[in-house]
């Protein structure tokens, strides 16, 4: 089994994965406060870079997902973790001689886009808010480290998570175009961790299988091999019909 630090158990994308991937890899879990299950879980500020770089020793896999997520963060907000811990990230792994990162960046890098442009790795970044350029920056960071350092790094722009059955997220307009369900996001996120190692650097979109998509999935599921297999509009209908019966 793969040895695999999730910095950022405690948030909402981690607690899943720390749940759904516990049974394939042998999990080390952080974040800066303890989950609200009480799993044992290391306790440090990504901005620390001597406890992250000790937290990473005799790991295979580093998962960052520890971030300010919200759009409309400030600069003071996102600096701590958005920035300097993003950088941290990349360079404690170095330091302990990790195999790889997986990097949480975000589709907000491409949010700056109209609606009805579909988003593709290949396309120039154009972040919609200074959530979106800090991700911006931490896949810059990655690039540098994997060019440099010969450190395997991994990109991965994260769409809306949620549950199957969360009315309340998937009733907004745009959501099931970006949707990624919990179980999509642990099939995403072991397709990173298990890509082969001669993946040195990549950029990929995260999202279900939605029927209308916002982002091109395309180099996900050729270079990861990633299968989702939610779709997020036939997962609102049926949800509305559970309503109509009811």
């Amino acid at each position: 089994m793969r040895s695999v630090l999730i910095v950022g158990a405690s948030g909402e994308i981690g607690t899943q994965l720390s749940q759904r991937l516990s049974d394939r890899y042998s999990l080390r879990l952080a974040d800066r406060r303890p989950p609200a299950s009480g799993t044992p879980t290391l306790e440090f500020d990504v901005a620390d870079l001597d406890a992250y770089t000790a937290a990473c020793e005799g790991v295979d896999t580093v998962v960052h997902l520890a971030a300010d997520r919200s759009p409309d963060a400030t600069w003071e907000e996102l600096l701590p973790a958005n920035v300097v811990g993003a950088y941290h990230a990349f360079e404690a792994s170095r330091r302990a001689g990790c195999r790889r990162v997986v990097f949480a960046s975000s589709v907000h890098t491409g949010t700056g886009y109209p609606d009805d442009v579909q988003l593709r790795t290949e396309m120039p970044t154009r972040p919609g808010n200074l959530y979106g350029a800090t991700k911006v920056w931490g896949e810059a960071v990655a690039r540098v480290y994997a060019d440099q350092h010969g450190l395997s790094c991994v990109c991965l722009r994260i769409g809306w998570a949620g549950s199957r059955d969360d009315r309340r997220r998937l009733d907004v307009d745009q959501a099931p175009t970006v949707y990624l369900t919990y179980e999509d996001a642990a099939g995403v996120f072991a397709a990173c961790i298990d890509a082969p190692d001669d993946l040195r650097f990549g950029i990929f979109y995260a999202t279900s299988a939605n029927r209308v998509a916002r982002v091109d999935l395309t180099d996900t599921q050729d270079v990861l091999g990633y299968c989702p297999r939610d779709d997020a509009f036939a997962l609102r209908e049926a949800l509305a019909g559970e309503s109509n019966d009811a």
